[in-house]
């Protein structure tokens, strides 16, 4: 859960972490779902904004879907660490991100208020690149109040570093490890985490993907003066000229970086509300659509700790990337396609869009919500003014049925 902009957090966990030669069990466990939460806090940041972009052939839309689509990986591989150390992935509960707000524990005095956002070059620099910062070559490992992701991501290495043996097992564990992730040409490669060597492999692609590992060697200075710098490349402030070192990959730092600085071929976007709430919502159609959002997402986290449970059936390919591929994108354009308020016009807005909010006490029947969906198309005219709502209604709705009944059917 995000704290509010005055809240902090004591060092709690960094304390336990690191004052003992041998950190418990449950505070790596507790850290690495510290991380878990993290990750997957950014995906409906990065997702609202995505949705909203109209080109989707754009720079901007396919650089904000490659960085989606490996956070996803990172929150799988995340989840693998938790499972080794004998603990269960948490997805519903307090673990469930709430906007605005900040990172999960991270300092809110030099991290970013993140939130749901319409796509623009000043959301990419100031909240995107922001979430991706890296961190000084030395910065120290941080538990909580962390200034940085990789600062987060030390603290856990130093604590499993410390740790005496092996921490990791993969026999008489709750959960189960998933490695038969596919996210077509994004992402990475999804390990089994056993002892620390895999451990150390899992996290590093974490890293290099997000913020970018700075070499020892080559700390990353936007801007040297003559003679001391490696090359001439292209820096991290956008301008072209000296620079030493540069991170091992394009990271998402860098790709966020790209897009903001090449302001003048940002695409369009739809004209929605920022982090958005339907309970203001004056158009029945908008709070219908964003509650039956709730309720798919809300059983997507669900079905996504199921999916992480030993022994159980298994709801990740019928249920969780069924909703997150089939049914919520098209939801999202759905909503972000409804004017907000009575009398509005979805081509000027405010639009509504998804607020991502976790619902524990689901009332109605599967069987319900794709009827819902179904009213929602029949009430639809024809008029080119409500084709783009019909279209991505009618997509949604062909999936829906279909992964509603496995959920039934897995108990969910």
């Amino acid at each position: 859960m995000a704290p509010s902009a005055t809240e902090s957090y004591p060092p709690g966990l960094f304390d336990r972490l690191t004052s003992t030669t041998s950190p418990a069990i449950k505070d790596l466990q507790e850290a690495a779902q510290l991380a878990l939460q993290v990750e997957f806090t950014t995906i409906p940041v990065y997702l609202s904004a995505l949705y909203s972009i109209s080109d989707t052939e754009s720079h901007a839309y396919q650089t904000l879907r490659s960085v989606a689509m490996e956070e996803m990986f990172h929150v799988n591989q995340a989840a693998n660490i938790v499972v080794a150390l004998g603990a269960l992935p948490k997805f519903t509960g307090d673990a469930v991100p709430v906007y605005p707000g900040y990172l999960p524990k991270a300092n809110p005095k030099t991290t970013p208020m993140v939130g749901l956002f319409r796509a623009s070059p000043d959301v990419f620099s100031n909240v995107f690149a922001a979430i991706e910062s890296p961190a000084q070559y030395g910065a120290p490992p941080q538990g909580d109040n962390y200034d940085s992701i990789a600062q987060l991501y030390g603290a856990l290495i130093a604590a499993v570093n410390a740790y005496p043996g092996n921490p990791f097992k993969t026999t008489d564990v709750p959960g189960r490890q998933r490695t038969n992730i596919y996210l077509g040409k994004f992402g990475g490669n999804v390990n089994e985490v056993v002892d620390k060597e895999s451990f150390h492999s899992a996290v590093n692609e974490i890293v290099e993907q997000g913020e970018g590992t700075v070499p020892p060697e080559k700390p990353l200075v936007p801007v040297e003066s003559f003679g001391t710098y490696n090359h001439y490349g292209k820096r991290t402030d956008g301008t072209y000229g000296p620079i030493l070192g540069t991170p091992y990959e394009m990271s998402h730092f860098l790709k966020f970086r790209e897009v903001a600085l090449d302001s003048g071929n940002f695409p369009p976007t739809l004209p929605i509300i920022s982090n958005p709430d339907s309970s203001v919502y004056t158009n029945p159609r908008a709070r219908r659509l964003a509650d039956s959002f709730d309720h798919h997402y809300s059983l997507m986290l669900r079905a996504f700790e199921a999916a992480f449970k030993a022994g159980a059936p298994d709801p990740y390919f019928s249920v969780v990337l069924s909703i997150m591929h089939r049914v919520l994108p098209h939801l999202s354009r759905a909503l972000m396609s409804t004017p907000a308020f009575a009398g509005g016009d979805g081509s000027v807005g405010p639009n509504a869009a998804p607020a991502w909010l976790y619902r524990s006490d689901i009332k109605r029947t599967f069987e319900k919500l794709t009827q819902e969906l179904a009213g929602e198309v029949n009430q639809l005219s024809t008029s080119s003014r409500e084709s783009a709502l019909n279209t991505h209604l009618k997509a949604a709705l062909a999936g829906d049925k279909e992964i509603l009944m496995a959920a039934e059917a897995l108990g969910l």
